[in-house]
């Protein structure tokens, strides 16, 4: 976890080292820091609850109205108890409930994309990786993501629907999610 946190820190000082040289000059580069929150849907949303972390991202203006983003960051989803009852065949049969807590997890995306502006709304989609941490977690699934935004300079709000594809024959997982972020 402290490993997470550092990486994404460095990312971001690197990330702001080079914005500010860049806005400098001609401004195509910007950077952004933002909280995220995310609701997970379907059977993602049957095993945990609430997710909340952070992300870094940088926009580099390729036209006036077209971005090519780089984003990575950390979200943790906190687990939800869960019953699971089993029907013992026996006369006559008999009923154990047994109740469980899925641990948190945490995910590290990875996303690189698009976002294209209209006027301060803009549409955005990004596709790439998102590693799992902790509590035995492991793996990486492939992650896409796209979005509307509008930009409260220099607030950027953007909300997302992110969907990771299924792992070893598990299900797919997707949640809802928005994004507040500053805007250097």
């Amino acid at each position: 976890m402290k490993k997470v946190f550092f990486i994404v820190a460095l990312t971001a000082a690197s990330f702001a080292g080079f914005a500010q040289s860049e806005k400098e000059a001609s401004k195509p580069l910007s950077f952004s820091v933002g909280v995220e929150a995310a609701l997970p849907i379907g059977d993602f949303g049957d095993a945990y609850k609430f997710g909340i972390g952070g992300s870094v991202q940088a926009d580099y203006k390729v036209a006036p109205e077209l971005a090519i983003t780089l984003n990575a960051g950390y979200i943790s989803f906190s687990g939800k108890s869960v019953t699971t009852t089993y029907v013992i065949p026996t006369t006559p049969p008999q009923t154990i409930s047994q109740t469980f807590k899925n641990a948190t997890i945490g995910y590290v995306p990875v996303l690189a994309g698009v976002k294209y502006w209209f006027s301060d709304l803009y549409a955005s989609g990004q596709l790439g990786l998102t590693f799992a941490t902790g509590n035995g977690a492991s793996g990486s699934t492939f992650t896409y993501a796209p979005g509307i935004g509008y930009k409260f300079a220099p607030i950027d709000v953007l909300v997302k629907y992110v969907g990771y594809a299924a792992q070893n024959g598990g299900s797919a997982s997707s949640n809802i999610g928005i994004r507040v972020a500053y805007n250097f």
